[in-house]
This record gives structure tokens, sequence and C-alpha cells, in this order.
């Protein structure tokens, strides 16, 4: 065989080797468990959760460490930088496993992402006023992210009883 049979079949045996891989793997995350889905958002927000207490411990004087706040305030950023589309995925709406998401977080969809792209600044910064080290700026970037976040669980998310 000459090289450029060979060379053209190895190209479509990687394209091929690639379709395969990549294609079942995007086949398999459309076809996601939705109750799945709901379990992996509930993670993701007791993640920002978790960070937005461990900042709040520490303005607070509640045993958390600057580095416990520190950390805190990554995993708000982390969560603030994720995609909502891939957090709040079409069909995990109240109904669907324990969701709390209202069916008109979606039907909103330009207001969510109006609320979502709200919450990297605050979580921005929520962090440098923690390498700033100042606990009134801390606590007030704090009160600033809470707020971002709590516009959004008024409107799209069914009040916890």
């Amino acid at each position: 065989m000459s090289n450029r049979v060979v060379n053209v079949l190895a190209a479509a045996s990687v394209a091929g080797l690639m379709f395969t891989l990549f294609g079942m793997s995007a086949g398999a995350a459309g076809a996601a468990d939705p109750a799945e889905q709901v379990k992996d958002r509930q993670q993701t927000m007791k993640k920002l959760g978790g960070g937005m207490g461990a900042v709040a411990k520490f303005v607070k004087n509640e045993g958390a460490t600057a580095e416990d706040a520190a950390k805190g305030a990554e995993a708000v950023l982390a969560v603030s930088k994720m995609d909502p589309k891939k957090i709040f995925p079409e069909g995990t709406a109240v109904g669907v496993a324990d969701s709390a998401a209202k069916p008109e977080l979606w039907k909103s969809w330009a207001e969510t992402q109006k609320y979502w792209s709200a919450v990297q600044p605050a979580a921005e910064k929520l962090d440098a006023a923690i390498k700033g080290g100042d606990r009134a700026q801390i606590a007030q970037a704090l009160g600033a992210t809470s707020k971002t976040c709590g516009s959004c669980h008024e409107d799209f998310r069914v009040k916890k009883n």
C-alpha cells in the first residue's frame, strides 16, 4: 500500500474512533436521568451554600478561620462559573425527584440567565474581599452575594417549609 492510502485509512480510523467516543458520550449526556440531574444540581447548590456558610461563620467569629472563608469563597466562585444550562437542564422542575425549581425558571430563561450572570461578579468581589482581609468588607460582599442568590430563589424556587 502507498503511504497516501495508509494515511487516509489512518485518518478515517481516528475519525471513526473520535465519533464513537464523543458521539456516544454526547448521546449519553442527552439521555441523563432527570432525577440524577436534580440530585447533581442539589449537590452543586450545597457546595455553593457550604461556601457561603463558611464565609458567614468567619464573619460572625463562629469558629471558621480565614483559610476556611477563602476555601468557601473559592467554592462559591467555582459554582458561579458553571454553565446554568448544565445545572438547570430542562425537564428537572418541581415534580421530578425532590426538585424545588419552578417551571418559570425555564419559561423565563433570559431572566434566569440574567440572575445567574450576576452571581460570578458578586462571587469575585467576595473572593477579593476575603483576600483583602477586612471583615467589614467581607461581610458587605457576603451580603451582596447572598442577595444575588436570593433574588433567583425568590422567583424560581418553591419556598421551603
